[in-house]
Order: C-alpha cells, then structure tokens, then sequence
C-alpha cells in the first residue's frame, strides 16, 4: 500500500511535465486529473490514488496525442 503514494508523487511531477507544452497548462492538467480522480473515486467508492495515477496517465496520453509541439 505504501507504494500508490509514491506511485502518486511521482506521477504528479512527470506525467504532466511531460504532457504538457506550457507550465500553466501542466499546472491545469494536473489540477483537472486530481479533480475528475477525486470525483470518480468519491462516486464509484474506489481509492483516490490509484484513479488519479490512472487519470493522470489516461489524460497525459490523450494530451500528448493531440499536442504536436510536445512530441518535438
């Protein structure tokens, strides 16, 4: 159980970093998964962490897809 919290610090710091083109927008990104894990895992009864890493991830790819000036 320990490890989703590092799971979670490490994924707060890189995957929008990563994702995101601009530093306000990585600080958005990360703002929007936190919110949409928190809601998610209050409605279905799941653990926050492990849905936001997944969120996190599940939006840093859908971001990195459709940004083009990231995959420079």
């Amino acid at each position: 159980m320990q490890r989703v919290g590092v799971y979670l610090v490490f994924a707060s710091l890189i995957i929008p970093a990563l994702a995101a083109p601009r530093l306000p927008f990585a600080y958005g990104f990360g703002a929007l998964a936190y919110t949409a894990g928190l809601a998610l895992s209050l409605g279905a009864d799941l653990p926050a962490a492990p849905v936001i890493v997944c969120l996190l991830a599940l939006f840093g790819a859908v971001v990195w897809q459709f940004t083009p000036s990231v995959r420079r």
